[in-house]
C-alpha cells in the first residue's frame, strides 16, 4: 500500500463522523435551527472581509443530466462561518446534525448540542 500523505492543518474541520464506537456525552435538550442562504456571494456577507475573488457557492449543484444533486459540505462550513451563524460552544461541546433541509433559497440544519463526557467525569 502506498504511503499516504499527511499535513497538518489549523482551522475548523467540516462535518465529521467519529470513530465507530460507544462514546459518553450529554445532550441539550433542545433542538437548534440553523438557516443560512443556498446561493450567493461571500462579498454579500462582509464586503470588509470578502472581495469578489472569494467567489460564489451554490450548497446544492447539479452535477449530471439525470439531476443528480451534490450537498457541498465544505461550501456549509464555509457560510456558517461568512454569514456569522456558526454555532458557539466550548471545546468539548460540538454541534450534532439531525437533519439539513435544502429548499430554493435556504438551507436549513437541525440539530443538537452535545458535550463529550470525559473518562471519570459525570
Amino acid at each position: 500500500m502506498a504511503k499516504k500523505k499527511v499535513i497538518t492543518v489549523v482551522g475548523t474541520p467540516t462535518a465529521i463522523l467519529l470513530p465507530a464506537r460507544r462514546y459518553k456525552f450529554r445532550v441539550v435538550d433542545q433542538f437548534y435551527t440553523i438557516s443560512i442562504p443556498r446561493k450567493g456571494a461571500y462579498i454579500d456577507f462582509d464586503s470588509k472581509l470578502f472581495t469578489k475573488k472569494d467567489g460564489e457557492f451554490n450548497i446544492l449543484q447539479c452535477n449530471t443530466p439525470e439531476d443528480t444533486h451534490t450537498v457541498s459540505i465544505a461550501d456549509i462550513s464555509k457560510v456558517l462561518f461568512a454569514s456569522s451563524m456558526y454555532p458557539e460552544m466550548s471545546d468539548s461541546q460540538a454541534f450534532a446534525p439531525i437533519s439539513i433541509n435544502v429548499t430554493e433559497d435556504s438551507v436549513e440544519i437541525t440539530g443538537q448540542v452535545i458535550e463529550m463526557i470525559k473518562e471519570g467525569e459525570e
